[in-house]
């Protein structure tokens, strides 16, 4: 099995593949390909282009770009401070109608600080995309941000792996994040039918399937290393001990120190504006990011070549995207990341950029025949609850290769439940997702 990189190591996103061939996609939505639109002359001289219009960007690098991310930092941390006191202040006062405005408010304000904090400053600074400014903490080795996952788990699941093998069935775990079927090429099971549903709790708590996801993807990855012990056990660690940090920070310390300086009230003002603002940073957090992948039009992939070229990896992160459009705000909450595109072919180059540049690669694209999907946020939202349904349903023959290996049970496992093999645990543990049970079992 191949073995991945160490966690503490921030990988490049940058592929090291050379060409492969031209195979038809699959016609009408939900498209599924297994190489590359292009010849390979075109796809060199496609790399050629985007290389060129890369390199005049981050060339043109300077003071400008410095004060613009230090000036989002400035407003994280001031906009969090305001935010915070109002929810104190919140339960101090005695009018019914102006608790519920100081909180709505309160909350309105924290919640546009975490996703500013997650969003245009977290996922963009562990990037790398301001690690030429050699700040001292605005980089990619020392920014950590304001969710329950680690930096490091997340830049191997994200930064390496989603971002080299984009939308590979098997390879890019993000295809779904082993929850949700997306594509026809991950195999249906029954419990697929709640894919809505699913989808629903994937979405109130995003950052918690982003936390545990580099663990369920390492403990397969890892399984055939003798060191397999030991770094799982330093990511169970690093895991627990962040998400200590956080719960205690939000749902601990500060309504603490809000109830014993101004009252009971107003811890559980502060304690309800945290938990609120935590929710609607996760539901923004999915629905950006789904809307990115997963729309009617981005192709998924079936294998990759071992001899991908730069120009091949280009088309294949192009097809793979979505765009969402939108104004600048919007675009500001998003990270950028409403020009999926332009991030996905340029993920270290600061997205301050993306929109400035998008016009340029959507003629790139034209010129090339390669497809350039943007649309506004409701009809991407739109198609990608179209896809999620779709796939929650099997076809004729996915239906009737169920039963007929339902048929095929001996009658005494119909119920019995396999036991699995990754580590079990005791007590009421027992009853948590097994990738749960694995970071604790590593942790100790």
């Amino acid at each position: 099995m191949r073995l991945l990189p160490s966690m503490f190591t921030a990988q490049s996103a940058v592929p090291t593949f050379s060409g492969l061939t031209t195979v038809p996609p699959k016609q009408g939505l939900y498209p599924t390909l297994s190489g590359s639109q292009l010849s390979k002359a075109r796809t060199e001289a496609l790399a050629a282009e985007l290389n060129t219009l890369y390199q005049s960007v981050m060339d043109s690098l300077g003071a400008e770009d410095a004060r613009y991310i230090q000036r989002v930092y400035t407003t994280v941390v001031y906009s969090e401070v305001l935010a915070r006191g109002l929810l104190a202040v919140a339960g101090r006062l005695s009018s019914r109608r102006r608790i519920v405005a100081t909180w709505l408010l309160g909350t309105s304000l924290l919640s546009f600080s975490k996703i500013l904090n997650n969003m245009e400053l977290g996922h963009n600074v562990m990037h790398g995309q301001y690690d030429w400014m050699q700040h001292p903490h605005l980089n990619s080795k020392q920014f950590d941000w304001d969710i329950v996952c680690p930096a490091p788990l997340w830049q191997h699941s994200h930064n390496y792996l989603h971002h080299t093998y984009t939308n590979i069935v098997g390879r890019d775990h993000d295809v779904g994040y082993h929850l949700i079927r997306v594509t026809d090429e991950q195999p249906w099971v029954p419990e697929d039918r709640y894919n809505l549903l699913s989808t629903a709790g994937l979405a109130l708590g995003f950052e918690w399937a982003v936390a545990f996801h580099d663990i369920q993807i390492s403990t397969d990855e890892y399984a055939d290393s003798p060191d397999l012990h030991n770094i799982m056990q330093q990511k169970s660690r690093a895991l627990f001990a962040k998400i200590g940090r956080q719960v205690g920070k939000d749902y601990i310390a500060l309504p603490a120190l809000a109830a014993v300086t101004m009252g009971r009230r107003s811890g559980i003002s502060t304690l309800s504006g945290n938990f609120t603002a935590n929710i609607a940073r996760n539901i923004w957090t999915w629905a950006v990011i789904f809307c990115g992948h997963f729309t009617e039009q981005a192709h998924i992939y079936t294998h990759l070549d071992a001899n991908e070229s730069k120009g091949d990896w280009y088309v294949r992160q192009i097809l793979g995207s979505s765009n969402i459009q939108g104004s600048k705000w919007f675009h500001l909450l998003t990270g950028n990341l409403s020009h999926q595109i332009e991030h996905h072919i340029f993920p270290d180059m600061p997205a301050r950029h993306y929109a400035r540049i998008a016009p340029q690669v959507q003629a790139i694209c034209q010129k090339y025949g390669l497809s350039y999907n943007t649309g506004r946020f409701g009809r991407q939202f739109k198609q990608v609850i179209g896809r999620i349904k779709h796939f929650s349903k099997p076809s004729v023959e996915e239906w009737q290769a169920h039963l007929q290996a339902q048929s095929n049970l001996p009658a005494h496992t119909n119920n019995v439940v396999e036991p699995k093999d990754e580590p079990l645990m005791r007590g009421l543990s027992k009853y948590l997702p097994p990738v749960v049970q694995n970071a604790l079992f590593y942790a100790k």
